[in-house]
């Protein structure tokens, strides 16, 4: 990592925070650990990222599909959602064929719309007029909007990753197969 670990254990706010944080993931990954230097900027982050991994009307399989769509290259982020995605009734194949940058055919129509929609977020936010509508059609205004939040805070996430050079804990294991 590019900044030191933040001792939340000597700061209250901080304490509170990753308290919040570890209610709703378990832990606190290394990732929010490094935005631990800005409380306040951490807090409002996680806050967004809590709204779009849990209370967005999106299924657990399509959350996690775009998810993953996005965080393909990133072991980071990956190894992080590939088992949350296996939870959600993800398979192992349709995992595997995402991570080669292809659909599994048992994907809905609705998943794959979502995955399509991310992609094309992923450049710039150019998503065309026929992919929005797609997605529109099969999610509705609200899911629409709520795929868009998500793929702005892992697009976001990613960039923090990188800029930050999180590296994978020590306690998890790469998941994200080389694409061949």
């Amino acid at each position: 990592m590019r900044l030191p670990a933040v001792d939340e254990q000597s700061n209250a706010d901080l304490k509170e925070i990753f308290g919040t944080i570890a209610q709703t993931r378990g832990k606190v990954s290394d990732v929010l650990r490094g935005l631990g230097h800005a409380p306040d900027g951490l807090r409002a982050f996680a806050a967004y990222g809590e709204y779009v991994r849990y209370r967005t009307t999106l299924s657990g399989r399509a959350r996690e599909l775009t998810i993953l769509a996005l965080a393909r290259g990133n072991q980071y982020a990956w190894t992080h959602h590939a088992p949350v995605a296996l939870k959600e009734g993800v398979t192992q194949a349709e995992l595997d064929e995402l991570n080669q940058g292809q659909l599994a055919k048992s994907l809905s129509g609705a998943e794959r719309a979502a995955i399509q929609y991310a992609r094309e977020f992923a450049q710039g936010g150019n998503v065309s007029d026929a992919t929005f509508a797609s997605a529109r059609e099969k999610f509705g205004d609200r899911g629409i909007t709520d795929i868009t939040l998500l793929c702005g805070y892992f697009i976001a996430l990613a960039a923090v990753i990188n800029a930050l050079h999180i590296d994978l804990e020590a306690d998890r294991a790469p998941m994200m197969k080389p694409v061949g």
